[in-house]
């Protein structure tokens, strides 16, 4: 059986330990509804038809369910009971799967989660936080021709992000730019900058969060001496059938990475460019840095 889960019992929160056990099935499941910050250090899941909210999917124990049910203050019997637990529809990047859902049956407290994610919303309070790039924003020349690679120095070197895959899934009257989308066993390497709050809204300008092209999440980045720690990072909301990007964003991609991203990854993207994507002008550019056939 599956649980989907929005808050504290999400990796990296109070509550996770519940579902040490449980195989995750998705990090990046949405469901239909409206969160609020509620009054403590978990949120409340409203019901919304017009509204989604991201989580987790876990395959769980009916002993662990039991276990859940208690933290979340649900009976069957109980008239009234803390939170409802109800069986719906959880969307992942591998379908649609049926799942059970913990809702707030009362008016609902305390504030919206901006962005509907209850990650996103407890580590962007940070004054310093991780930040993985995977595409153009891994070129400093970008940073620099937008004046704010200043806010960018601190870097802390290679990240890999385990279980993702490298997708080229929104479409620009140019060409398609760069995401990540969980696929299991594969791996997407990229450059963990620390930064502050400044550089954060810069991001979230560039990357069109307010006009909903991607939006941010947290993820489990790995570096090269073997720490985890979460990272801010970004990925498409509506996801489209991939298409190859532009020369500029392909040389950006490929610059950015070099000095930071292993050869056999750098390898890799330069197949994809090239035989996949046929990329024009990418295999001249490769040329005029001594690349050799």
């Amino acid at each position: 059986m599956n649980v989907f889960v929005y808050g504290s019992l999400c990796k990296n929160q109070e509550n996770h330990h519940y579902l040490k056990e449980a195989t995750c099935l998705s990090e990046q499941a949405f469901v239909k509804g409206t969160l609020y910050t509620g009054h403590s250090y978990y949120p409340l899941l409203l019901k919304d038809e017009q509204k989604v909210t991201y989580g987790e999917l876990y395959d769980i124990s009916s002993s662990l369910l039991e276990e859940l049910d208690e933290l979340e203050g649900y009976s069957k019997e109980a008239e009234d009971p803390y939170f409802v637990r109800e069986t719906c529809e959880v969307s992942t990047p591998n379908g649609v799967k049926e799942a059970f859902v913990y809702y707030w049956p009362r008016q609902a407290h305390g504030e919206l989660v901006h962005n509907h994610d209850w990650k996103v919303h407890r580590y962007i309070q940070r004054d310093q936080l991780h930040y993985f790039a995977y595409g153009s924003c891994m070129d400093n020349s970008r940073l620099c021709d937008h004046g704010v690679d200043h806010l960018f120095t601190t870097i802390k070197g290679k990240g890999k992000l385990n279980d993702y895959r490298l997708a080229f899934s929104t479409h620009f009257e140019d060409g398609s730019r760069a995401d990540i989308t969980e696929k299991s066993g594969a791996y997407v390497e990229g450059v963990v900058y620390e930064v502050g709050k400044e550089a954060r809204e810069y991001l979230y300008q560039r990357e069109g969060v307010e006009t909903k092209v991607y939006r941010p999440t947290i993820v489990n980045v790995t570096s090269d001496d073997g720490n985890n720690f979460q990272a801010l990072s970004f990925t498409v909301i509506e996801k489209r059938a991939e298409i190859a990007p532009p020369f500029h964003y392909a040389e950006e991609i490929h610059r950015g990475g070099l000095k930071y991203l292993s050869e056999n990854y750098m390898k890799s993207i330069e197949h994809k460019f090239l035989e996949e994507w046929k990329v024009p002008e990418f295999r001249a550019y490769l040329h005029r840095k001594g690349w050799r056939e």
